[in-house]
């Protein structure tokens, strides 16, 4: 999420979609609302999508950071998702992480970072956080091959940026710093709470 009722993803998620739904953690339970589509960027696989649910209240305040400048090769970055949560792997929130190996994607597509993050399908559209809980970027693809291990592409926050500001309302990106100084465990507990299945 990125406000308390606005979630980013990638287009690739929700193309062809007659319905959406979002399903996470809300008040201590897991449980399921129904969103819809309110903006697209196709040639950047991103989309915005916005919980419209009579049931959902909102939640408090987003404690993270959205970051805006870039990452630099070699910092440490993890990734929260649902991996294959509809085939086997279950709907508890699953943490990997890596290294950045680029700050460019396949082909030297400036719009990725390229970083060794294991990803599986179902972590598409999921937030990519640098070792101080900054939002940096949102996964999106890897490369499947027998002779590649650990290559895997984030679409960087700064174009996520560009994409809600084109939006028809005034969207605030988070600024919370307040889980840069906490434990790993923690960060990952507190954060958590912000991202869903879609």
């Amino acid at each position: 999420m990125i406000t308390p009722n606005i979630i980013a993803t990638n287009f690739h998620v929700i193309e062809g979609a007659k319905s959406i739904e979002v399903e996470f953690f809300y008040n201590n339970q897991f449980k399921s609302f129904k969103a819809q589509v309110v903006r697209t960027d196709k040639i950047n696989d991103l989309a915005i999508i916005k919980i419209d649910d009579k049931f959902f209240k909102g939640l408090s305040g987003i404690k993270y950071n959205f970051k805006f400048k870039s990452s630099e090769v070699g910092e440490s970055v993890f990734a929260l998702g649902y991996p294959k949560a509809l085939s086997g792997m279950g709907k508890d929130i699953k943490f990997t992480d890596g290294k950045i190996s680029s700050k460019t994607g396949f082909k030297g597509d400036v719009t990725k970072y390229q970083t060794t993050t294991p990803i599986q399908p179902g972590n598409s559209g999921g937030p990519l956080f640098d070792s101080y809980g900054n939002f940096i970027g949102i996964n999106s693809s890897k490369i499947v091959s027998n002779d590649v291990d650990n290559v895997a592409y984030t679409i960087k926050s700064v174009y996520l940026s560009t994409l809600v500001d084109s939006m028809n309302e005034n969207v605030v990106l988070p600024s919370d710093t307040s889980i840069h100084s906490l434990s790993l465990t923690s960060k990952i507990k507190q954060l958590s709470k912000y991202f869903t299945l879609i």
